[in-house]
């Protein structure tokens, strides 16, 4: 497989809801990449569909209405846990943890319905993803290099 077929997989796995940067780091740095191109590719895959997430919500959301009449909306324990987050920590909770407990796109959907400001919303999940993929391309770069370090050591 030529590099940027494995760049082009990185971007499209990235933009997976539930795979994102969090699997697809490792998974590019373990294959030997670049850990600069593959921090940027899973970036743009993961802050790609947040845009299009926020700019198409207003459509989607009018398109919803139309289609669903006089339902009752319960509160479910997901709504529930998403509402007590949202109320404890905001929008920056929301969007700092996002990775790590829902994926990043679920998170912004989450944090729609709240309807913050969409360029706030933007602002913050693009930060978050920023602070995961440096984060992740740090320790995954040295956690492979160790363990290939180790490997090496003792055989």
């Amino acid at each position: 497989m030529d590099i940027m077929t494995q760049y082009f997989l990185i971007f499209i796995l990235a933009a997976t809801p539930w795979v994102e940067l969090l699997l697809v780091i490792p998974a590019g740095l373990a294959m030997g990449l670049n850990p600069f191109p593959v921090a940027f590719v899973a970036f743009a895959g993961n802050a790609i569909p947040v845009f299009l997430i926020v700019y198409g919500y207003k459509h989607w959301e009018s398109w919803r209405k139309t289609r669903v009449r006089n339902r009752t909306t319960s509160m479910t324990r997901r709504k529930q846990r998403a509402l007590n987050i949202w109320n404890k920590y905001g929008l920056p909770g929301m969007a700092l943890s996002g990775p790590l407990i829902t994926g990043i796109h679920l998170a912004t959907i989450i944090a729609l319905a709240f309807k913050p400001p969409r360029k706030n919303l933007l602002l913050w999940m693009n930060f978050s993803l920023l602070i995961w993929t440096v984060g992740m391309t740090i320790v995954s770069f040295y956690g492979i290099e160790g363990i290939r370090s180790g490997i090496e050591h003792f055989s």
